[in-house]
C-alpha cells in the first residue's frame, strides 16, 4: 500500500542503497501537520532529499521544524515555499548539506527575539561542506527594532555568520535588514580561518554595519554581489576587510563584477591596523568592481605606519570604476613605504567629492603617531574625470615631517571635455603634495 504524501514527489532511482527523491511539486499549504514517514525516511538514511515542511510550519514560530529539518543531516533540504515567511529565532547550520531556499521564500527574524547581541539568524561554527542556493529567496531581520529597547547596542546581529568553516557556497540570496553584517566571516576557534568560500549573485541591503565583513579567510571569491544602503554603525560600508588579530589571513581573497551603493560609509574598505609583519602576507584583488554614490569614500585603505610593522603582501584594484562618491575616489591612511603594494590598474575616479571643492579624488593621509613615509601606490593607466579645477592628489597629514614617496604611474585627466595623459614623477608629487615640514 502506497503512503499518500503531501508533494508531488518523483522516486528517480537508488543509489547505495537510499532512495533519491526528486521534490517535483509545491507545498500544498501552511497545514502544520509533521510528515512522519518521511521524516523516518531521512533518519532511516533511506532519503537524501528532503522538504522542510516534512517537519512541520508553524506561521508564527517555525523555528523547531526547520532546526529539526536541518540538524536530520540529509544531504539536501528543500526550503519549500508555503505562501507565508518562516519565522524563526536564531538558526544552526550543518556541515555536510546543500540547502536550497525555492524562490520567492522568506525567512524571518522572529520579533522580539535575537535579544542576544550576536544571535545571527543563520550561523555557522567551525563547520565544513554548506551550500545556501537562494535565487529570488531572501532572508531578513528587523534591524530598527535592534536599535532601540529592550535591545542592548551591538553590531553583531548578523544575517549570516560564518566562523572558522571551510567549503561554504553562499548564491542566489537576498540578504536584509540585519542587526549587524550581511555576512559575517569571522573566527570561531582561535588560529582557524574560513577556507574556500565562494560568495555569488547576493544582494546585502541596509544593514546595520556592513554589507559584509571579512574578518579572516583565504581563498575567498566573492562574485556578482550588491552591497547597498548599509548604515546605522561605523564603518557603515558596502564591504570591509579587517582582520582583528595578527593571526588572521586576507590571502587569495578576490571579488568580481561586484558593486557597492548608496552605502553611509565607505565602499570597498581594508583596515590592516591589527595584523603586521609577521602576519601571512595579504593578497586581495578586486576586479571589475564598481563604486555608486557612496557617502564616504569608494575606497578606504588603512594599514600601521611604523617602522617594520605594517602588513605586507598586495592589494590590487583592476578595471574597478568609482563614481559619484561624497568624498574621495581613493583614500591612503598611513600606509607605507615599505608596507603592501597597493596597485590600480586601469581604475576610473569619476565626479568624485564635487560638493567639497577641497577635497580631491585621491587622498593621503597619516596619523599623529605616523613615522614611515607614505607610499608604494601605483597608478596604472587611471582615469580621474573631474570638473572642478584642483591637483588630482592631495595629502592630509597629522604627523608633520612625513612625507609622501614612490607614488607612481599614469593618471589620464579628464576636465571640461579634454583628456590629458600626466605622468606621476616625483617632481609632479612635490607639486600636489608638498613636503610637510617640522615646526
Amino acid at each position: 500500500m502506497k503512503t499518500k504524501l503531501p508533494y508531488a514527489l518523483l522516486f528517480v532511482g537508488m543509489t547505495m542503497g537510499a532512495i533519491v527523491i526528486h521534490a517535483a511539486g509545491q507545498a500544498l499549504g501552511a497545514s502544520g501537520k509533521v510528515n512522519a514517514h518521511m521524516v523516518q525516511m531521512v533518519e532511516a538514511g533511506k532519503v537524501q532529499l528532503a522538504v522542510a515542511s516534512w517537519w512541520g510550519f508553524d506561521a508564527e514560530d517555525s523555528t523547531d521544524a526547520l532546526q529539526a529539518a536541518i540538524d536530520s543531516g540529509v544531504r539536501k533540504l528543500i526550503i519549500d515555499n508555503p505562501g507565508k515567511p518562516w519565522i524563526v529565532r536564531p538558526i544552526t547550520l550543518a556541515s555536510n548539506q546543500e540547502i536550497v531556499f525555492r524562490k520567492g521564500v522568506e525567512v524571518v527574524a522572529k520579533s522580539g527575539e535575537f535579544k542576544g547581541k550576536t544571535d545571527a539568524l543563520f550561523r555557522a561554527d567551525d563547520k565544513q561542506n554548506i551550500t545556501l542556493n537562494g535565487y529570488g529567496a531572501t532572508l531578513r531581520m528587523h534591524r530598527s527594532d535592534y536599535a532601540n529597547p529592550p535591545y542592548e547596542d551591538a553590531e553583531w546581529r548578523h544575517t549570516l555568520s560564518i566562523k572558522s568553516c571551510s567549503n561554504v557556497k553562499v548564491y542566489g540570496l537576498t540578504l536584509a535588514d540585519s542587526g549587524g553584517d550581511g555576512i559575517y566571516l569571522g573566527t570561531a576557534t582561535k588560529g582557524v580561518t574560513n577556507k574556500d568560500i565562494h560568495i555569488k549573485d547576493v544582494t546585502c541591503e541596509r544593514h546595520y554595519r556592513q554589507g559584509i565583513s571579512v574578518i579572516t579567510a583565504e581563498n575567498l571569491l566573492i562574485e556578482n554581489t550588491i552591497m547597498r544602503e548599509t548604515g546605522g554603525t561605523p564603518p557603515q560600508s558596502g564591504i570591509d576587510f579587517e582582520p582583528n588579530h595578527a593571526d588572521q589571513r586576507l590571502v587569495n581573497v578576490v571579488m568580481r563584477n561586484c558593486t557597492t551603493e548608496h552605502n553611509k560609509g565607505d565602499g570597498f574598505e581594508v583596515y590592516l591596523m591589527h595584523i603586521d609583519a609577521k602576519s601571512a602576507p595579504v593578497s586581495i584583488r578586486i576586479e571589475n568592481c564598481l563604486s555608486i554614490g557612496d557617502n564616504g569614500n569608494a575606497v578606504s585603505l588603512t594599514t600601521r605606519n611604523a617602522p617594520g610593522r605594517a602588513a605586507k603582501g598586495t592589494i590590487e584594484f583592476v578595471r574597478c570604476t568609482f563614481r559619484d562618491t561624497v568624498n574621495s575616489g581613493v583614500s591612503i591612511l598611513d600606509v607605507p613605504v615599505d608596507g603592501c603594494t597597493v596597485r590600480f590598474s586601469d581604475c576610473s575616479i569619476l565626479d568624485a567629492a564635487l560638493t567639497k571643492p577641497d577635497t580631491t579624488p585621491i587622498l593621503f593621509r597619516n596619523r599623529a603617531d605616523a613615522s614611515v613615509p607614505l607610499g608604494g601606490v601605483i597608478f596604472d593607466d587611471c582615469t580621474v574625470r573631474d570638473s572642478i579645477d584642483r591637483a588630482l592628489m592631495s595629502y592630509s597629514p597629522k604627523a608633520i615631517g612625513v612625507p609622501v614617496r614612490g607614488v607612481t604611474g599614469t593618471i589620464i585627466m579628464e576636465r571640461n571635455g579634454k583628456k590629458q595623459a600626466i605622468e606621476i614623477t616625483p617632481e609632479l608629487l612635490q607639486e600636489w603634495i608638498p613636503a610637510s615640514k617640522k615646526k
